[in-house]
């Protein structure tokens, strides 16, 4: 596999992360709430990723492959997103991606949590594969950790 970078976020590319959020969440988030709602979706994404501090873009070589919004908390490493677009999917980034941030985690003697919609079954089997366990139940997630 070739190695994996990361880089911060440029202003112009905020339409492609809607994009491929909306491309990574918007079948899950029907499933789940009823509808995608643009104008919700969209504020939501605005508090959530404009913060760029937390915000990379993932890289293979010099592709622009996804993102992550991952953050050091007071006790705890939080990975609020990892997204991987939909032609590089299935091919273990993903998987090498939430190795390395539990790894870091471990090597600091921090737990790292996430939380995974209640109808994302297939991210929820994915982290579980990779040794997260449900922490928590939420109002319309489930709290996932690894130690």
């Amino acid at each position: 596999m070739d190695e994996l970078g990361f880089r911060r976020i440029d202003a112009r590319e905020f339409q492609w992360l809607y994009e491929l959020v909306r491309d990574s969440f918007h079948d899950v988030v029907v499933r789940q709430l009823g509808n995608w709602d643009d104008d919700r979706e969209r504020a939501l994404f605005d508090r959530k990723w404009r913060d760029d501090n937390c915000v990379r873009i993932v890289l293979l070589g010099n592709v622009r492959i996804g993102a992550v919004r991952q953050e050091q908390r007071a006790s705890y490493d939080w990975l609020d997103q990892i997204l991987i677009a939909a032609e590089h999917r299935g091919k273990g980034y993903g998987t090498a991606l939430v190795r390395s941030f539990v790894s870091d985690a471990r090597a600091r003697c921090r737990p790292l949590r996430l939380r995974v919609l209640h109808e994302n079954h297939r991210a929820r089997h994915f982290y579980e594969r990779l040794g997260f366990v449900e922490v928590e139940k939420l109002d319309n997630h489930c709290l996932m950790q690894a130690e």
